[in-house]
């Protein structure tokens, strides 16, 4: 019997059409006649088949209507054994109760909430895209039956992102609080589009699990002043907010002299506030991103080294963006200054002034420039007319769509403050020479004194060779591998590419005066922060500790007469902040009753003991001068200094040194991350949304980028997820928004 049926069960086909329509058509399909679509015709009006598992689906031909319930209807197959007509016309009848319950119980609200907070914060979405008609049909297109569960406005999904980002400011508190290394921060200054200042105070750390950690703690606005005693205010505020001012590591920021007095502040306050000793020389932290810019700009632009210095007292009362354009601008203006003396002084000689190209020539003079006459890489022909084409480029969207039929590639528009900007232009120019050429003999006429020749590609070959290496550094330094052990290392390396390339243009082969000055000038300004380091021993300390340098990269890469006093410094820093033990060193043992007392040795254990070989203690090897004497070793590729210290073996063998080693290793080496802030905040307050208020922008951003960071885990991803449970309507208040309803949640 059981075999039969398994017979029966396993021979199964899907039901055949009857009459050409499918067996279930009756009864999924409602027909009805339209009769307002008649118009006064003779008919009963116009068949429509709706489809009632759908809800929504309407069809005007029966074909048509068959068809869907074919796609999306298909019956369940069924025994092969033969069904009486009678059975089948009966079944035909019966209509299957559309399950709507559980169609409602499959929507998640969770997961939709936490989809809703991370389109809002993360892509920065405006609010009042919750009451979009089209957000609203895109979710019930997934689910029809769940439009009484969605989040319809705008002040709802306000409360709950505030929630949200109350409850996880106190989860990074805790992570802040039970961290394994002192919280490093980052800040700048940025003036947002709605002109509101803005100091972005982020964070970067070692959890108690041992891995980097990065998020922006906050972004306060400074309203009344810009100066050093301002932006201590609001870290101030910030270390409290989060209690973490006894655990305050460096400070990355860039070359403002503002910082130096905003940590300066941060020093007294601490003192006087909480009693903490903060030493603000010795935490300041430059920036290697900001050194390259400043050397290159040195570079491009200056025309001598009183330029230079000029150029770095007027910029020094200023931060990010004005510190780098107000630099610009002084070298523009010393140059300008120089070039008039000297006309001035050869018309005093007698001597005919340097006069501009005449119209029409198509005539380099690069090779006949002298040194007097020296004003800045920038304003060498080659690239002047580079800058030109970039701009008669830009002036006309048909001399644009004639250059992309033919070249293929954007040149850009080069950009004084940012040397990279250049380099981009060189770049691309390079890499679509011979198209670029070619266009250029096509269209001769109209781009006039613009048209590179023969002595121009070969200067920008130079100008590209010169800085690839200096790019290379700063994605290097942008990436999240890097660290404050390399810093040393890439001005080292960027220190020998300028000494070596002023070799090569100082000899008779390759002789060309206006690199060597322009050479000349980029190194003073690397020199010059290259000796600051001297004030701040985690530098040298990082790169001595880094396993695969150690004292070996000190005897040979640098001069020997440095070297006692480096060695000297980090030591004195080792002995001083991490040369004791802690209870976390040692693994606590359980006490236990006292050994029995020993017996009296006899003569084989005596001889023993004088044949014992010594060990080396523990302790002995537990020490800064013993590691980095030791000779260097290789690491895995893909693992950092960092996370080769923070492996369980290292922190065993080495309690007291790997403390000191995840302290220094996790300190950043440029100041990114405030700057990646101003990128999406520049989002944020778009040009429609500039009456959004600069608390609401902290807390999109700070969720935003807590979610980015991995310290806000959804529950897909098997995290804690989004809380669901947004403050009452009481707790906050109407303020201005991108739609004329924010809420001020504070």
């Amino acid at each position: 019997m059981s075999s039969d049926t398994s017979s029966i069960i396993g021979a199964t086909e899907t039901p055949p059409d009857v009459n050409g329509l499918p067996s279930n058509f009756l009864s999924i399909m409602d027909i009805t006649k339209d009769r307002s679509s008649t118009r006064g015709r003779k008919t009963g009006g116009k068949t429509i088949y709706t489809c009632t598992a759908c809800g929504d689906k309407r069809y005007d031909h029966k074909a048509n209507a068959a068809n869907h319930v074919r796609n999306n209807h298909p019956v369940a197959s069924r025994s092969t054994r033969s069904v009486s007509g009678s059975q089948r016309s009966i079944s035909a009848h019966f209509r299957p109760v559309a399950s709507e319950d559980a169609l409602r119980n499959a929507f998640n609200p969770q997961a939709y909430q936490e989809a809703l907070i991370g389109i809002l914060t993360r892509r920065r979405v405006p609010f009042s895209a919750i009451e979009w008609d089209e957000f609203k049909q895109l979710a019930l297109a997934c689910n029809p039956y769940i439009k009484d569960s969605l989040i319809t406005s705008r002040r709802t999904m306000v409360r709950y992102i505030a929630a949200n980002y109350d409850f996880y400011s106190s989860e990074i508190k805790d992570s802040l609080t039970t961290a394994s290394s002192p919280i490093h921060i980052s800040t700048d200054l940025w003036t947002s589009p709605h002109r509101h200042s803005l100091l972005a105070v982020c964070a970067q750390w070692v959890d108690k699990d041992y891995k980097l950690r990065k998020a922006l703690l906050s972004l306060p606005e400074c309203a009344e002043s810009h100066s050093g005693e301002a932006q201590a205010q609001a870290v101030i505020g910030t270390l409290e907010k989060y209690g973490i001012q006894s655990k305050l590591g460096w400070h990355t920021g860039d070359n403002a002299t503002s910082n130096d007095t905003c940590l300066e502040s941060i020093q007294r306050k601490l003192m006087s506030s909480h009693k903490i000793k903060f030493n603000a020389k010795g935490r300041r932290i430059r920036c290697i991103a900001h050194i390259i810019n400043l050397s290159l700009q040195a570079f491009l632009l200056a025309s001598s080294k009183e330029a230079l210095v000029a150029a770095l007292e007027s910029a020094s009362g200023v931060t990010g963006e004005e510190l780098l354009s107000q630099f610009s601008e002084v070298l523009a203006s010393h140059r300008k200054k120089a070039a008039a003396e000297r006309n001035t002084a050869k018309r005093k000689n007698g001597e005919p002034a340097r006069k501009h190209k005449r119209k029409g020539s198509t005539a380099s003079n690069t090779s006949v420039i002298s040194a007097d006459d020296f004003s800045g890489v920038e304003n060498v022909p080659a690239l002047r007319k580079l800058h030109g084409l970039a701009v008669w480029l830009s002036s006309s969207s048909l001399h644009q769509n004639a250059w992309d039929k033919a070249v293929g590639l954007r040149l850009g528009m080069d950009n004084r403050t940012r040397w990279s900007s250049w380099y981009q232009v060189i770049d691309r120019a390079i890499r679509k020479k011979d198209k670029i050429q070619s266009f250029m003999s096509d269209h001769e006429e109209a781009i006039g004194d613009n048209r590179l020749l023969v002595g121009d590609w070969e200067l920008l070959g130079k100008v590209h060779t010169f800085l690839q290496p200096f790019a290379s550094a700063t994605l290097y330094a942008e990436g999240d591998d890097s660290s404050i052990s390399q810093s040393l290392m890439l001005m080292d390396m960027l220190l020998l590419h300028y000494e070596e390339q002023q070799k090569i243009y100082q000899s008779d082969e390759h002789s060309d005066e206006r690199m060597v000055r322009a050479i000349d000038m980029g190194w003073f300004i690397l020199s010059k922060y290259y000796r600051l380091t001297d004030e701040v021993p985690v530098y040298a300390a990082a790169l001595l500790l880094d396993p695969r340098k150690r004292i070996a990269y000190i005897k040979q890469n640098w001069p020997k007469e440095w070297h006692e006093d480096t060695i000297a410094s980090a030591t004195a820093f080792w002995q001083k902040e991490f040369n004791y033990e802690q209870p976390s060193d040692h693994p606590s043992t359980p006490t236990s009753m006292p050994p029995p007392l020993a017996k009296k040795p006899n003569q084989l254990a005596i001889l023993s003991k004088k044949l014992e070989v010594r060990t080396i203690n523990a302790s002995v090897r537990d020490d800064f001068t013993s590691f980095i004497n030791v000779d260097a070793t290789d690491i895995p590729p893909d693992c950092t200094p960092l996370e080769w210290w923070c492996q369980p073996q290292q922190r065993k063998q080495y309690p007291k040194l790997s403390r000191m080693v995840i302290c220094i290793l996790s300190i950043p080496a440029e100041s990114s991350e405030p700057e990646r802030t101003f990128s999406g905040a520049r989002r944020t307050c778009s040009w429609d949304r500039l009456r959004i208020t600069c608390k609401t922008i902290e807390m999109i951003e700070c969720t935003g980028n807590w979610l980015r960071q991995g310290l806000i885990q959804p529950l897909h991803e098997n995290g804690m997820g989004l809380i669901g449970i947004p403050r009452p309507e009481g707790d906050s208040q109407d303020v201005d928004d991108d739609s004329g309803h924010y809420f001020d949640w504070y």
